[in-house]
């Protein structure tokens, strides 16, 4: 067992040198959002750019390709209406998937496709999860050749494993290193206290509190872990430096508020993560 703390993250992350320019850090693909939850590809977006995404283009559907337009200023929005997705997924160093964008045959279809033509990490959450455990869909994940990133609070887990949620809080590094082993993949279990399993270890991270329990929280970390892969991190390192920073912002506001918004953590990370 090891504990995701900052000697941890002193060994991984590493501050820019100073000459880099966007290109040396990656894009990040958000195919999040969707009608009546704009807000989810919104979190995700601007937690990849708040995080040092080099590049971020959200892939939204004509509904709200407008809406997003206006929106998202600091991030190029793709309309996947008119477009072929395979034709451009090379250009991009991740993709988060799922948060907000609807659980329906044409996305879980696209989910399917991306996983088995996409040659990189791809980071999967929310109703992306919920396509996942449909059809077997998740079996696709055992003989990706690159990596899977997924990110499950533990109703959606639930849904993954089949299991009740008391049953799973009970033993949960057992069941998710297991789980991890068996669909070859890096399993972020978010808690007050997130749980981490790859193939080969668990992690337990140190920061996060219930102030952050609130609605598109957990959008900001898929777009920050998304933004970190994008960046040259390995997809386990990129897991441990989202949910540590993303926790310490929770962190920093425990003391003096109730509760927080998703907005609260986006204006404090680049801060935190200097720090």
């Amino acid at each position: 067992m090891n504990f995701i703390d900052s000697s941890l993250i002193e060994e991984i992350f590493s501050l820019r040198k100073g000459d880099e320019y966007k290109g040396d850090f990656g894009h990040t693909l958000i195919l999040c959002g969707s009608k009546g939850m704009v807000g989810a590809g919104y979190f995700a977006s601007m937690g990849a750019v708040k995080s040092g995404s080099g590049l971020t283009t959200l892939g939204t559907y004509s509904d709200c390709f407008n809406i997003y337009s206006i929106k998202l200023n600091e991030v190029m929005i793709i309309n996947l209406d008119e477009i072929n997705i395979l034709d451009i997924i090379h250009k991009f160093s991740s993709i988060v998937f799922g948060c907000g964008f609807g659980i329906n045959n044409k996305n879980e279809s696209l989910l399917k496709l991306l996983l088995i033509n996409y040659k990189n990490p791809i980071i999967i959450d929310a109703d992306g999860l919920s396509s996942l455990s449909k059809n077997n869909n998740l079996d696709i994940l055992k003989n990706r050749n690159y990596p899977t990133i997924l990110t499950p609070h533990y109703g959606e887990f639930s849904k993954l494993t089949n299991l009740d949620i008391d049953f799973i809080k009970k033993d949960r590094i057992e069941i998710g290193t297991v789980f991890a082993k068996n669909y070859n993949c890096v399993l972020v279990l978010k808690d007050h206290k997130t749980l981490i399993n790859d193939n080969n270890n668990s992690y337990i991270n140190t920061t996060g509190n219930s102030v952050m329990a609130t609605g598109g929280i957990g959008d900001v970390l898929a777009g920050i872990i998304g933004s970190f892969i994008s960046q040259k991190y390995s997809p386990l390192d990129a897991a441990i430096l989202g949910v540590y920073f993303h926790g310490k912002c929770g962190d920093f506001f425990s003391d003096s508020y109730h509760s927080i918004t998703p907005t609260d953590i986006l204006n404090l990370l680049p801060k935190i993560i200097k720090k």
